[in-house]
C-alpha cells in the first residue's frame, strides 16, 4: 500500500501547512435519524515533520468538545480555536516537537437538513441520513484533513438505532448489539481522501447487483426495490467495460448504489457507496429509449471516477477537471460502445461549453481555488470543456494510443495524488504532438479562438466573444483537421496553428474549406461566405456531426457580429431539409434560440413561420410514438412539439396537448414522460387553471421520482395566483430541500414579467435561503435571474444588490448574471430589426 505525503509547491493560508500530515483516521460517530443531535470521536494518526506549538485540522459547525496529541504514554492536551478557511488550530502550552502522534478529537454537531455534509431526509415518513462530502463538506460531518491531497485509510464506526441499516464505503469487520443500539465498525478503507467517504443510515430495502467482479447491492427507501430492475441490468456490463478499457480491475471489495431523495447533484462517486438522485435508479423495468440516456450515462460516469478521481485522485481542486473530464469522457466512450442506438457519436460535447466560455467573466477551467465556492465556479466547464479537450487529443493520436497513455498513467499514479502536468507526460509520451502546449493553452486560459481562413489561404486567430464584449486577446496552438476542396478533389490533413496570423498556401485555391473535420474541435471558425454557400452545396460530403458544426457555428459567428441573420437562415433551412432526424433537430433547436427576439411585434409573424415551415414535418412524426422509432426520431419530435407547442399558437395543438396532459395525470404510464412533459407545458403556458389542483394531486401520488418531476416543474402558469401557489410549494415538504431553487427557477423562467417572483422572494427570502444547500444559495443569481429583459434586469439588481455580499460566493454568481443577461440585451438591441425584417418579409 503505498501513501503518499502532503505535497505544495508552497504552503498558502488557505490550506493546512505540510509539515504535518495524517497517515490513517478512525472516525466513530453516534448517529440516529430520528435525532438531529450527534456526537463523535476521531483519531487520526499525523507525521510532525518540525517543532511546533499547534496542529491543525478542519471543522464547519461542529463543537469540539476535547482534543489531544498522545505519542506512547505521553498525552499533550490541546486548546482549540477557530482560524480561517473552516481550519481550526490545536494549541499546546509547550513546543510539539517532530515525529508521530496520535490527534484525539471529540465532538458534537446537528445533522442538517440541507443536502451536503451528513444531512437528514425524510421520505415517505421515515427519516434518512445521507452524506455528500464533495467538495469541502466532509468537515461538516467530523475533524479532518479535509483536503485531496492527504489520501489515506480511514475506517469508520458507527453506533445507531439495531434496526437501521447501516452501509459505508467497505464491507463490515464486525457488528455488535446493546440495549437496542448497534455498533457497526466497516473495514479500513484503501487510501483515498475525504470527500469520498461515505454512510447511510435509515430503514432502506436493497436489490442484488448480481454479475459484478465484486459484491454489490443498490440500496432504496422502504419499498422501492422492485424499481431497480433496469439499472441491476445494465450495470455490470457497464462495470466490465470499464474494467477492460482500463485494463485494471475496479480497484475496491465491493460496490453499492443508493437512491437518495433528496440530493443536490446528479450522483456522487464515493468509494464502494455511490450515491445517486432516486430518479436515476428508480425506474419503470424497461424505460423508453429517450429516457435510457441519462441514468446510464450518469452511472459509466461515476464508475469511470473510480479509476479518475478514486484510485488516481487530484492534488488540489484546481484540477477538478481532471476527475470530471475524464469521467466525462470515459462514459461517452463507454456509451458509445456498449448503446450505440443510444446515439452519443453524434453529440457534440463542446457545444455545451462554448456559451459559458466565451464570457468575459469566464474563469480558466485549471483556476486558484481558495473556498468552496471557488470550486463551483464554472463547475460545468471541468466537465464539457475538458471532456471536449480531450475528445480533440484522443482525435489527433488516436483512440488506442489515447487509451495506452491512460492505462500509463493510471499504472504510474495508482493510490497516489496528481497533477495536470502528469496526465500531459503520460499522453506525451504516446504521441507524436506537442500535447502539453496545447492542453495548457485551452486549460489553463480562458474562453477559445475563432479561426478565420480566407479566400488566400491566410489563417487568423483571435479570441471568440459575443459582440459587444471586451476580452484579453490570447492565442492557443490549435489543432486543424482540415477537409477542403480543390479542383473537384476532397484533401485532409492536419496542420498545428499558434500563431495570430498563418499563411497556408495550399488553401488558396480552395472552393470550400471545413476546417474542423469530425466536429471534435474546440474552436469557432469562419471562412467566406463564398466557400460557405459552396459548402452547402456539398454537404453530402460532411457527415451528421460536421453539418451540425457548420450551423452551430454559422449561429456562433451570428451572435459574435461576424455575420447577420440572412447568413444564418440559409445554412438553417438548408440542414432543416436534410433526411437525418439528427441533423434536422439541430436546425429546431438554432430556430429555438432566437425566441429571445420574439415579442408582441412579432409573435403572428413567427408563429406563422414555425406553422408553414415545421408543423407539416411535426404532423408526419405525429405525437404518438410508433414501433421502431429512433433515438434521435423521437427527440426530433419532442424538440419540435416543444418548440411549435410553444410559440406557434396552434388551437388544434393546445387541444391535443390538453387531453395528453390529462390522460399523464390520469395514468403516467399512458404518455411518455418527454411529450407528457410538453403537453403539461402547452396546457398551463395557455391557461387551464383548473388543471393545477390535478397535478397536484397526481403529484402526491405517484411513486416513480421522474413522474414527480414531470409533473412539477413542467407547469407554465403565469397568473400571480397560480405563480404563488407553485413558489408556495416550494417551501412545503413537498420539494426537498435539493430541489428548492429548481421549483423557483421553473417558475422564473416562465415568466415574461417577472414583478410576482421577486415579490414572492422579497416576503420569503430567509425560508428559502435556510432551506436551500448552500451551493444553491451561492448561485441563485445566475440560476434564478439570467433574463433578456431590461425590467426583469432591473428588478434583480434591486433584489440582490442588499443580499449579494452576505453569502459567500453569491456577489460572484451575480456578476455572472450581469454579464450574461447584458450580453442577452447586447444582442437583443443588435438584431431586432434583423429579425423582424426577415419574419415579415417572410409572412408577406
Amino acid at each position: 500500500m503505498l501513501i503518499t505525503s502532503h505535497v505544495s509547491a508552497k504552503d498558502v493560508e488557505y490550506r493546512l501547512p505540510s509539515s504535518i500530515t495524517p497517515t490513517f483516521q478512525q472516525i466513530h460517530l453516534n448517529i440516529d435519524p430520528d435525532t438531529p443531535a450527534y456526537s463523535g470521536t476521531t483519531v487520526i494518526d499525523i507525521t510532525v515533520k518540525e517543532d511546533t506549538k499547534k496542529v491543525g485540522f478542519y471543522q464547519q459547525d461542529l463543537t469540539v468538545t476535547g482534543a489531544s496529541l498522545t505519542s506512547g504514554d505521553n498525552t499533550i492536551a490541546l486548546s482549540v480555536s477557530e482560524g480561517d478557511y473552516n481550519m481550526n488550530w490545536g494549541s499546546a502550552e509547550d513546543t510539539i516537537a517532530k515525529g508521530k502522534y496520535k490527534l484525539h478529537i471529540t465532538f458534537e454537531g446537528e445533522i442538517n437538513k440541507s443536502s451536503d455534509g451528513m444531512y437528514l431526509s425524510s421520505f415517505e415518513g421515515r427519516n434518512y441520513i445521507f452524506t455528500q462530502f464533495e467538495d469541502m463538506h466532509a468537515r461538516k460531518a467530523f475533524p479532518s484533513f479535509d483536503e485531496p491531497a492527504f489520501k489515506i485509510p480511514y475506517q469508520m464506526t458507527i453506533t445507531s438505532p439495531e434496526k437501521q441499516v447501516v452501509v459505508s464505503n467497505t464491507p463490515v469487520e464486525s457488528r455488535s448489539v446493546e440495549d437496542g443500539m448497534q455498533t457497526v465498525k466497516f473495514e479500513k478503507t484503501k487510501p483515498m481522501p475525504t470527500y469520498l467517504i461515505a454512510y447511510t443510515v435509515g430503514p432502506f430495502d436493497s436489490a442484488e447487483l448480481t454479475g459484478l467482479s465484486v459484491p454489490g447491492k443498490v440500496y432504496v427507501p422502504k419499498g422501492y426495490a422492485d424499481k431497480t430492475k433496469f439499472i441491476v441490468k445494465h450495470t455490470p456490463e457497464i462495470l466490465t467495460a470499464l474494467e477492460n478499457f482500463f485494463d485494471i480491475k475496479y480497484p475496491y471489495k465491493k460496490l453499492d448504489f443508493v437512491a437518495v431523495p433528496n440530493f443536490t447533484h446528479g450522483a456522487m462517486e464515493n468509494v464502494g457507496l455511490i450515491t445517486y438522485r432516486d430518479s436515476l435508479l428508480l425506474l419503470e423495468d424497461n424505460p423508453p429509449l429517450t429516457e435510457r440516456s441519462g441514468p446510464l450515462n450518469v452511472i459509466a460516469h461515476e464508475l469511470a471516477h473510480q479509476w479518475f478521481g478514486n484510485l488516481v485522485t487530484m492534488q488540489w481542486w484546481d484540477d477538478l477537471w481532471l476527475n470530471e473530464a475524464f469521467a466525462s469522457w470515459a462514459a461517452s466512450y463507454t456509451m458509445k460502445e456498449l448503446y450505440p442506438e443510444l446515439n452519443f457519436a453524434e453529440r457534440i460535447v463542446q457545444e455545451g461549453a462554448f456559451g459559458a466560455d466565451a464570457s468575459p467573466t469566464v474563469k480558466p477551467v485549471k483556476k486558484v481555488v481558495r473556498i468552496q465556492p471557488d470550486v463551483m465556479d464554472g463547475l460545468g466547464l471541468n466537465y464539457s470543456k475538458g471532456e471536449s479537450i480531450l475528445q480533440m487529443i484522443e482525435s489527433l493520436i488516436g483512440t488506442e494510443k489515447f487509451r495506452e497513455g491512460v492505462r500509463n498513467y493510471m499504472n504510474t499514479h495508482a493510490w497516489r495524488n496528481t497533477v495536470a502536468d502528469d496526465l500531459w507526460a503520460a499522453l506525451d509520451g504516446v504521441s507524436d504532438f506537442n500535447l502539453s502546449a496545447m492542453m495548457k493553452a485551452y486549460l489553463e486560459q480562458p474562453g477559445y479562438p475563432l479561426i478565420s481562413i480566407d479566400s488566400d489561404g491566410k489563417v487568423t486567430q483571435s479570441r471568440f466573444h459575443y459582440a459587444g464584449a471586451d476580452v484579453k486577446a490570447q492565442t492557443w496552438a490549435v489543432p486543424l483537421k482540415l477537409t477542403y476542396k480543390v479542383n473537384g478533389k476532397i484533401k485532409q490533413e492536419v496542420v498545428f496553428i499558434d500563431k495570430k496570423t498563418t499563411r497556408l498556401p495550399q488553401l488558396a485555391e480552395a472552393e470550400w474549406v471545413f476546417p474542423n473535420d469530425d466536429a471534435t474541435g474546440y474552436f469557432r471558425w469562419a471562412i467566406p461566405a463564398s466557400q460557405l454557400n459552396a459548402l452547402l452545396n456539398d454537404l453530402d460530403a460532411l457527415n451528421n456531426r460536421e453539418k451540425k458544426n457548420v450551423l452551430y457555428n454559422t449561429q456562433a459567428l451570428l451572435n459574435a457580429g461576424e455575420v447577420g441573420i440572412d447568413s444564418v437562415m440559409p445554412v438553417l433551412n438548408t440542414l432543416a431539409q436534410d433526411d437525418e432526424a439528427v441533423v434536422k433537430r439541430a436546425a429546431v433547436g438554432v430556430l429555438g434560440q432566437f425566441t429571445y427576439l420574439v415579442d408582441d411585434s412579432n409573435r403572428s409573424d413567427y408563429a406563422l413561420l414555425l406553422t408553414q415551415e415545421y408543423m407539416p414535418v411535426l404532423n408526419q412524426l405525429t405525437l404518438s410514438p410508433s414501433e421502431g422509432e429512433t433515438e434521435s426520431e423521437i427527440k426530433l419530435r419532442n424538440s419540435l412539439y416543444g418548440l411549435l407547442g410553444t410559440y406557434a399558437n396552434n388551437d388544434a395543438l393546445i387541444k391535443k396537448s390538453e387531453k395528453l396532459a390529462k390522460q399523464y395525470i390520469s395514468d403516467p404510464t399512458s404518455v411518455p414522460s418527454a411529450i407528457a412533459g410538453i403537453a403539461i407545458a402547452v396546457s398551463t403556458k395557455h391557461g387551464n387553471p383548473e388543471m393545477f389542483d390535478n397535478i397536484i394531486a397526481a403529484y402526491k401520488q405517484a411513486e416513480l421520482p421522474n413522474v414527480k418531476q414531470t409533473l412539477l416543474y413542467s407547469m407554465r402558469y403565469s397568473d400571480t395566483e397560480t405563480v404563488n401557489k407553485m413558489l408556495d410549494i416550494a417551501l412545503t415538504d413537498l420539494v426537498t430541500p435539493a430541489n428548492t431553487l429548481y421549483m423557483v427557477v421553473s417558475v422564473a423562467r416562465n415568466l415574461d414579467d417577472q414583478t410576482a417572483l421577486y415579490a414572492w422572494m422579497d416576503k420569503n427570502l430567509d425560508a428559502l435561503i435556510s432551506k436551500m444547500p448552500e451551493y444553491h444559495v451561492s448561485r441563485m443569481p445566475e440560476f434564478v435571474s439570467r433574463t433578456c429583459d431590461t425590467a426583469n434586469f432591473k428588478r434583480a439588481e434591486d433584489f440582490y444588490a442588499p443580499i449579494k455580499d452576505k453569502y459567500e460566493g453569491m456577489a460572484r454568481s451575480y456578476t455572472i448574471m450581469v454579464d450574461s443577461t447584458q450580453q442577452c440585451l447586447r444582442l437583443k438591441d443588435t438584431f431586432q430589426d434583423d429579425f423582424n425584417r426577415y419574419l415579415s418579409e417572410y409572412a408577406n
